[in-house]
């Protein structure tokens, strides 16, 4: 039998929990808005998930911070994709740390939709900055135009390791945030 019904009452690690304590395999699929997700799980243990062009650990982690949208999970949904290898604790562990950061990481990026745009520094404010490859690689994507999701597909990096990198950059002072 099918079940449903809303993130903002029951949160994804929640529900997986619910489902692998009990052995159940089926999928979970997760819609927000236009986005939708999927996690297929076999004898308990989550072993597939999809999220855009995201599959595996880094999908779970995706759908497992949202706070809003609807759920659903059919029974005895099977698939023969094999992209998680990890325990579901473990998956879950990650999944909250990632969460906890996310509270972080948008007191500076409310938006995900939002444009990084270069912060002109007078004579007086230049300094000598290093930078990693990570952030290079980042930054040689900022145009005023590309949003971070833009950046993040670009640079074939997850939206929560630009997001980092952003926070960081904006931090600094190297960077702000514009309104699409």
């Amino acid at each position: 039998m099918a079940f449903q019904g809303s993130l903002e009452e029951l949160h994804l690690p929640d529900l997986i929990q619910l489902v692998s304590v009990s052995g159940k395999t089926g999928k979970f699929v997760l819609t927000n808005g236009n986005q939708t997700g999927t996690i297929y799980l076999q004898d308990g243990r989550i072993v597939h998930s999809e999220f855009e062009d995201q599959v595996g650990e880094e999908a779970v982690y995706s759908l497992a911070i949202w706070s809003k949208g609807e759920f659903k999970f059919d029974p005895d949904v099977r698939t023969d994709k094999r992209t998680i290898n990890k325990s579901n604790t473990n998956l879950l562990m990650e999944a909250a740390r990632r969460l906890d950061e996310w509270r972080v990481l948008q007191k500076k990026i409310p938006n995900l939709e939002m444009v990084p745009e270069f912060v002109i520094l007078d004579r007086k404010e230049r300094r000598q900055i290093n930078l990693n490859t990570s952030e290079w690689m980042i930054l040689s994507q900022i145009n005023g135009e590309r949003s971070i999701p833009s950046i993040a597909k670009n640079c074939s990096l997850s939206l929560f390791d630009v997001s980092k990198v952003l926070y960081g950059l904006i931090t600094s002072g190297l960077l702000h945030l514009k309104e699409p």
